[in-house]
């Protein structure tokens, strides 16, 4: 095989598909083609978005659809598949061999495959070298994180100036503080500043133990409140994302020190991150901590108690991306953006986690952010 005639093929909308955005520099919510091959990138765009393409995207070439489909169609002029179109884009520049994304079209792949065309699908991440960001990434991330931290700021502050009632319920400029209004309140002030949040927890009690729900129904004094707050930039698309639990009024004794240990377990897995460390082996630290600790991680009445998620996960135009710090975590590289984020859930006391996002450095890390991890407020 000539390596000249093998290529790299994706097909998706670059609003949904952040490899493509990666690749293409080209925010698109219709589906259009890229290729890279022994000439350069392209991408294939219709008339619609052509002038955009050439104005925006960072490819070496923009390909007119509509002259494709046109060469596509020959002499008949029939109207062709739009994975015939594609055929055709390949074929015009020699391409024989294309390696493509998991996620690549099932029908494409059988048209191309009927065509002559080798198609190889490839495991994720289809680009690693994503892992590792660029300064501009760096400098969207921080501008995601310094929102994500205002609005973190704004809603502990709804909570501090919130006042319980007689069954001790919180109020808040006369209604009743839940977890829906102060989603609504974190949107609004997020969507202000030019960020999308689809979803986002705000888990008070018992909900905060399971750690991905989202919360619902009144806030308590007395109760820890999770709130993790992971909004994207509506036009570079890079997310940020930030936790902190915090207790309205006086914390029990158990609360205290859950958090306690999570704060410390935390720090500690900061301290460790640098380049060559293993993300496995930061893992395994944080469990330690917890373990002496008195917190242990196990099934209670069919239900996990504890620490029974990873400490972090790489961040950039996907919210969870490689690489993980967790169990089989891979060696951490300079360059990287990652959470750190442990945490303790037994229901009766509540749940904790605090996350903090940080890039690592030569020597060490940066953490992007400096709330306040206070617990009482």
């Amino acid at each position: 095989m000539n390596a000249n005639s093998k290529a790299r093929l994706i097909i998706d909308a670059s609003e949904r598909e952040p490899d493509l955005l990666w690749a293409s520099g080209f925010l698109a919510v219709d589906t259009f083609t890229w290729l890279e091959d022994s000439r350069g990138s392209a991408i294939m765009l219709t008339d619609l978005e052509f002038g955009r393409g050439e104005k925006e995207a960072s490819v070496d070439e923009v390909v007119s659809y509509s002259a494709m489909d046109e060469l596509a169609r020959g002499d008949n002029q029939q109207p062709v598949p739009f994975e015939q179109i594609v055929l055709t884009m390949l074929r015009t520049r020699e391409v024989t061999e294309v390696d493509v994304p998991a996620r690549f079209p099932v029908k494409v792949a059988d048209h191309l495959r009927a065509g002559g065309i080798t198609v190889t699908p490839c495991a994720d991440p289809f680009f690693p070298r994503r892992a590792i960001k660029r300064a501009d990434e760096i400098t969207y991330i921080e501008q995601s994180q310094a929102a994500t931290e205002a609005s973190m700021e704004m809603a502990i502050d709804a909570v501090a100036r919130s006042e319980p009632g007689d069954d001790g319920a919180l109020q808040l400029d006369g209604e009743a503080l839940t977890s829906e209004r102060l989603k609504g309140m974190v949107r609004s002030f997020l969507l202000e500043r030019g960020f999308q949040i689809p979803s986002l927890i705000i888990a008070p009690g018992d909900q905060g133990c399971d750690p991905h729900d989202v919360g619902s129904g009144p806030l308590h004094a007395g109760e820890t409140i999770i709130i993790d707050i992971y909004p994207q930039h509506m036009t570079h698309r890079y997310w940020g994302d930030m936790t902190r639990t915090v207790v309205r009024g006086g914390a029990t004794d158990e609360q205290k020190q859950i958090h306690a240990a999570v704060r410390e377990a935390q720090q500690r897995a900061i301290d460790l991150i640098r380049p060559g460390a293993s993300g496995d082996a930061i893992h395994r630290e944080v469990q330690e901590i917890f373990l002496k600790a008195g917190f242990a991680t196990e099934k209670r009445n069919g239900r996990w108690v504890g620490f029974f998620h990873g400490t972090g996960h790489g961040l950039g135009l996907d919210i969870h991306e490689p690489p993980r710090i967790a169990r089989n975590g891979p060696i951490l590289e300079e360059g990287i953006a990652v959470t750190v984020e442990p945490g303790l859930y037994y229901p009766g006391i509540g749940g904790c986690r605090i996350e903090d996002v940080v890039i690592v450095t030569a020597d060490g890390c940066r953490n992007l952010n400096r709330a306040s991890k206070d617990l009482e407020v």
